[in-house]
């Protein structure tokens, strides 16, 4: 059994064909598979190398993703996930309300693509997005929940055509993957973590649950096209919810959620946002909860918004303990900035005192699975 798990091109082809689990579980098996596990997970779960495929300055994009919150998410999460290659999938990055100019200068000026509108949106992208926003109201232009906009980019270049959409948010990017089509592609990469969401379902039965949307699903070649991935698409829930885990109070990065560390030295933090904020590095989306209902006979994922001018970004909770602590923290904030008759422009974020490192321990301080 050592001579086979300290030959790196053996225990390759052994993990390769396993499931995380499966590769977990093999890794504890004994001091030799142990380390010939992690080994091959640094190389299997190579989020640089992973990137590299559309973007040429890895570290660089991950640091505008510590910058900004940008979410990769969709069939891209998906695939470096499950260690597998969509030929023709492209990279879906999801940007907070006010960042999506910033990712747009990126992805044009830095990474060399081109902007490619659609019939209805004009030539130049920065009468699209801007770097102005209220975070207290929801503006949705997009057909699809929880979206304001959708920008294609294109690059034709040494690893052949490539496709990225930036996907501006209306409230922010977990408030749209949360809604996505079904339970499978509820996966995203965060610049220090990968996270999925109904991990055992995903990767070791292969199935995805259909999710109540606001617009019913009319297009069959989701459901197929995710079959033909290897995916069994369920309308219903079935008999069997223990991967599912419907009536939990959900939060992302508990027990059931898989996440996966990611190398991120190299990477430029999150600078203070403004000088009379407490400083916060860590990645918003990790501030979010929901639960998995029913509703109209389908299933459904609920939760409640949080949303002040108090946050700089926007987040969700199913606890409803939690949500009314922090409505509470919110008036009072809100109450004293009046008083104190600090009343500049939300989006003047550089004058503005912003309170989402204090969010942050109002969440650590409620127990969560």
């Amino acid at each position: 059994m050592n001579e086979v798990f300290c030959r790196a091109p053996v225990y390759d082809n052994i993990f390769s064909h396993t499931s995380p689990r499966e590769l977990a579980r093999l890794g504890r098996s004994c001091h030799a598979a142990y380390a010939a596990s992690k080994d091959y997970s640094r190389r299997a779960f190579n989020i640089n190398r992973h990137l590299s495929g559309f973007i040429s300055k890895p570290l660089l994009f991950r640091s505008l993703q510590a910058r900004t919150g940008t979410l990769i998410a969709g069939s891209n999460a998906l695939q470096f996930l499950d260690r597998t290659f969509y030929g023709e999938a492209d990279m879906d990055m999801y940007v907070h309300p006010g960042h999506a100019r910033e990712v747009m200068d990126y992805v044009v000026e830095r990474e060399g693509y081109e902007f490619k509108p659609h019939s209805r949106q004009p030539q130049d992208y920065r009468e699209i997005v801007s770097d102005k926003w209220d975070n207290t109201r929801m503006r949705q232009d997009y057909q699809i929940k929880g979206v304001r906009s959708v920008l294609s980019l294109e690059k034709h270049g040494s690893n052949g055509y490539r496709k990225i959409q930036v996907i501006e948010c209306a409230m922010s990017p977990f408030d749209t993957i949360i809604n996505f089509h079904s339970t499978c592609v509820m996966n995203f990469v965060a610049f220090d973590a990968a996270y999925s969401l109904y991990p055992i379902a995903t990767f070791e039965d292969r199935c995805t649950l259909q999710v109540w949307r606001e617009r019913p699903l009319h297009d069959i070649s989701v459901a197929i096209k995710y079959g033909q991935r290897g995916f069994q698409w369920l309308s219903a829930l079935p008999l069997s919810t223990s991967s599912f885990y419907p009536h939990v109070t959900r939060t992302v990065g508990d027990r059931y959620t898989w996440k996966l560390a990611l190398d991120f030295e190299g990477v430029d933090l999150r600078p203070q946002m403004s000088s009379s904020s407490t400083l916060f590095q860590f990645d918003p989306v990790t501030c979010n909860g929901w639960s998995l209902l029913e509703r109209n006979e389908e299933m459904a994922t609920v939760y409640e918004p949080i949303q002040s001018a108090i946050f700089r970004y926007n987040y969700t909770t199913a606890d409803a303990l939690l949500h009314l602590d922090l409505y509470r923290f919110m008036l009072e904030q809100c109450f004293l900035r009046r008083m104190s008759l600090q009343d500049t422009d939300i989006a003047e974020t550089a004058k503005h005192t912003w309170f989402d490192a204090e969010l942050a321990r109002f969440w650590q301080a409620y127990t969560h699975d």
